[in-house]
Formats: structure tokens, C-alpha cells, sequence
């Protein structure tokens, strides 16, 4: 933290704690768990952890660093009187962007209802924190989906110090939002997070996307190449942590169907069983399936037009010009070109362009039929599984992201009163799901995808959630 850095913003109503470190990790190692100074202000934040974009959206007052692993927390200022639900949440951004210091993170809005608890962590990101490097021994033995032990060692601190702020450590919900996501429902994979969490929520993310091993370690030799230390991987211990972040950007394939593709080439939670240092012993959906935290209640979301922030907003790299080459991407992923073209055709309606068709493919592909497979599998296994849907509002497309602000409970600037009442709900969803009062949200799921929706969607979520499911029938979703 610099000495400049200026004091952290306060929120009436709410006592914040900012920049708490929680855990001290050596480059590629994994983090010790650090003791809580109850004597110290915490009024500045952290520094966030060190990523390709160093951008004012991040607001790190306090720049970045690889002495990253701190969390913010947030409680009401009039005690309750009793311990409260504690919600964590693990910010997005593909596992190479985000930090607990920008307002999308900021949990305050959810204390301030005096219903719950918040906490907010930072992680070890992209080439310090997602490349799997323990299989080149040695300094980098411990090196496996670090960024998912840096959360476990966050939820382990929270274990043990929530109690200190008001919180319940018994009464954890921790929940993400895209790369959060997929890191939250990753930990029913990792038995080291067992007894650290109650519930668990995705948000356009969920028990999938999960990153092969042989992928991890392509991955990774194709990282040391370009940095020239493959002759001696240790050397990366002392490589300038820039030119890291940089090699990595050049090695990572960056289109959205190789990386969401049948074979998740991206960075990401790594089933890494049988690799040194292993951390997740079992695919998330396959512990869903088991049955083995049936105990563990699940809520999974997506935005009705996920990808569609990608035609919005990177429409030169994302536009597949045809329908054809569409089908060609499908056809890639091992699905019959027969079947390919017949669900490419399915969603070529109402007049979309061929990038349109192509993000609802994505879309259903990446979130609809994970979220729905998983809340299927759970239900079926005894466990308690909730379905939303997050539609449009005025001057709010249901895009990727769309609902990062709600949430936290925080207001986006310029909101409509449309888009001010869908954010207003999304937020007592979480904080519905957070305390346990299931008896505030709709049926959970049995048989059927049942669903709730929230905005406008084009259409009807516990139909979509089925027709995505009937439409991608046997086809794998890793």
C-alpha cells in the first residue's frame, strides 16, 4: 500500500474495514493465512492484484502489486444484536482483470439494508495466479489454480475473524459474478474449501468451464517458451511480473469459442487431479450430481442476451460475417456438423445477423445449459437449487455484466427507474438467498428448470432454460 493512498470511501449507515490482508503468498506459492490486527484503521484500500489493464475502473487508490491478497469488509454501523450472514463476493473478469477496490465490488450496499455482512477479496490474476505451473516442480511445485487457494485461504480467514465484525461463521454464502462465478461453483471441487461456505451463486457463470489439465500444461509450456526459460521454468521466479502478464496475453487464445469451446483453452479453475500440488479433486457438475453437497444451497443465473455485450462492444472481432462459419465453429467442438447446423438454425430467427446468432449459441452454450444442468443435477441429488433469468430494463440491455452493480447493492450512475427497480430486486435476491429465507424467493427447482425472471426477457425463462436443454440434449458442456 502507498503512503499516498487516500482514505477509503465511507457509506452512511455502514462500518467498512478496507485493504485487510488476509494470507502472505510468495510468487507461485500458495498463501499462508495471515492474523487478524484488530488495532490497525483499515481505512485505506489494498493493493489489487497485478493485471494487463491498470485502468481507472479498477479505482486502486493504492496500485497494484503482487502483494494483492487483502479483502474489504462492510457491516451495518447499528449492531444487530445477533451474528449475520456473511456474504463474500469473488469479482469477475476472465481470471486476468478485477479488483475488490471498484465499485462493483463494493458490498456496502448490502450492509446498509443491516441484513447481512459483506465481504469483498482480491486474487492472484492471469499469469501470477491462473497459469498451472506445478508440473515443472521444484519452486513451482505449489503452483495449481493459486487464485482458487488465495479464495480458500480468504474463506479460511473469514472462518476464523468474521465473528470479530458481527459476522457468522457458520452462515457463508460466497458468490461471483463470470470468472467469480466459475471460481465459486469450482470449490465444491476443491475438499480444502469443505466447511468454508453454506451457499453458493453464480451469476453468468457456473459448474462448468472448467480447464482441462492438458490444456493447463499446453498452456503453460507455451508461456515459458515465449518468456525462453523453458530450459528452466524457476527462472520465472525472477522475471519481471509485467513482461509475465505480457507473455501470457500473447499465448492465450482470446476468441470466445476456443475459450468457452468444448475444450476451455482459457485460464480458469483447472481439474487438476493427479498433478502435483492438486487442488480440485472433481468436476463441480459431477459433485452437484453426487450428491456430496446436497447440504450446500446453489442459485444460478445468466442474462437473457449474455454474449451480446461482445456484439455491442467488440463486434470486429466477434462477427463470424456467415452462418456458415457459425456452424463451423459448432461443428468444432466434436457435435456432428449435422447437428451443428440444425442448432444454428434454430436460432437463426427474428432477423439476427450472423454475430446475433452466434452470441445466442454462446450464450446458451456457456451459461443457460450449465446453469440449468447444474440446478437439475442438485435437485436430483436432494440438494436445494434456484433458477433466475435477468432480462433488459430501460437503458439496461441484459448483457453480460448488466447486473455487476446490483450485485454489491450499488446504484448505477444515470439508472432509469426501470432499470432502478430490476436492480433493486436483483439486490434482495441476493440478500434473500444470503439470509437463508428461502420462503422469499420462487419455487426452487425439482424436476423442471424452473426459473425466476427479473426485467423484461424476450421470453418465457423456464421455457428458454428447457428448450436449451432439449436442444443440446447429450452434448457435453465440460
Amino acid at each position: 500500500m502507498t503512503a499516498t493512498a487516500p482514505t477509503a470511501p465511507t457509506t452512511p449507515g455502514v462500518r467498512s474495514w478496507w485493504g485487510i490482508p488476509f494470507a502472505t503468498a510468495e510468487r507461485y506459492r500458495r498463501p499462508v493465512v495471515a492474523g487478524f490486527d484488530p488495532d490497525r484503521p483499515y481505512d485505506r484500500k489494498g493493493v489489487v492484484s497485478v493485471q494487463p489493464d491498470s485502468g481507472d475502473w479498477l479505482e486502486a487508490d493504492s496500485g497494484m502489486g503482487e502483494d494483492c491478497l487483502n479483502l474489504n469488509v462492510w457491516a451495518p454501523e447499528q449492531p444487530a444484536g445477533k451474528a449475520l450472514p456473511v456474504a463474500v463476493y469473488v469479482h469477475g473478469g476472465g481470471f486476468e482483470y478485477g479488483a475488490n477496490t471498484q465499485i462493483t465490488s463494493n458490498a456496502a450496499g448490502l450492509a446498509a439494508t443491516g441484513r447481512v455482512v459483506g465481504v469483498s477479496v482480491n486474487y492472484r490474476l492471469g499469469a501470477l495466479g491462473a497459469v498451472s505451473l506445478s508440473q515443472y516442480g521444484g519452486r513451482l511445485a505449489e503452483a495449481s489454480n493459486l487464485f482458487l487457494q488465495d479464495i480458500i485461504a480468504a474463506l479460511t480467514w473469514v472462518k476464523q475473524n468474521i465473528a470479530s465484525f458481527g459476522g457468522d461463521p457458520g452462515n457463508v454464502t460466497v458468490y461471483g459474478h463470470s470468472g467469480g462465478a466459475y471460481a465459486t461453483l469450482g470449490l465444491l471441487g476443491a475438499s480444502s474449501a469443505n466447511g468454508l461456505y453454506r451457499r453458493l451463486a453464480g451469476f453468468s457463470g457456473g459448474p462448468a468451464r472448467i480447464v482441462p489439465a492438458w490444456w493447463a500444461e499446453e498452456l503453460a509450456h507455451r508461456f515459458v517458451t515465449e518468456l525462453g526459460v523453458a530450459d528452466n521454468p524457476d527462472k520465472l521466479i525472477d522475471l519481471d511480473a509485467t513482461s509475465l502478464m505480457a507473455a501470457l496475453r500473447k499465448v492465450c487464445p482470446t476468441d470466445l469459442g476456443v475459450r468457452g469451446g468444448v475444450d476451455n483453452q482459457a485460464t480458469g479453475v483447472v481439474l487438476d487431479t493427479g498433478q502435483p500440488g492438486a487442488v480440485v479433486h472433481a468436476h463441480p457438475m459431477d459433485v452437484l450430481a453426487s450428491g456430496a453437497h446436497r447440504d450446500v444451497d446453489v442459485l444460478l443465473s445468466m442474462a437473457s442476451d449474455d454474449m451480446g455485450w461482445w456484439v455491442a462492444n467488440d463486434l470486429d472481432r466477434f462477427d463470424p460475417h456467415t452462418l456458415d462459419r457459425v456452424t463451423d465453429e459448432v461443428a468444432g467442438w466434436r457435435i456432428p456438423r449435422s447437428r451443428a447446423k440444425k442448432i444454428v438454425d434454430t436460432y437463426d430467427q427474428d432477423g439476427r445477423t450472423p454475430a446475433e446468432v452466434r452470441a445466442a449459441v454462446m450464450a446458451d452454450y456457456l451459461f443457460a445449459l450449465p446453469a440449468a444442468r447444474g440446478a437439475l443435477a442438485h435437485a436430483a441429488a436432494g440438494g436445494n437449487a434456484h433458477l433466475l433469468m435477468i432480462g433488459p430494463a430501460e437503458g439496461a440491455p441484459a448483457v453480460h455484466g448488466t447486473e455487476m452493480y446490483a450485485l454489491v447493492g450499488q446504484e448505477q450512475p444515470g439508472r432509469s427507474p426501470e432499470q432502478a427497480e430490476r436492480d433493486t430486486r436483483v439486490r434482495d435476491i441476493v440478500l434473500d438467498f444470503v439470509t437463508g429465507e428461502q420462503t422469499r424467493l420462487w419455487p426452487a427447482v425439482t424436476d423442471r428448470p424452473t426459473s425466476e425472471s427479473v426485467g423484461t426477457p424476450p421470453f418465457e425463462a423456464d421455457a428458454h432454460y428447457q428448450a436449451a436443454l432439449d436442444l443440446w440434449e447429450e452434448i457435453d458442456r465440460p
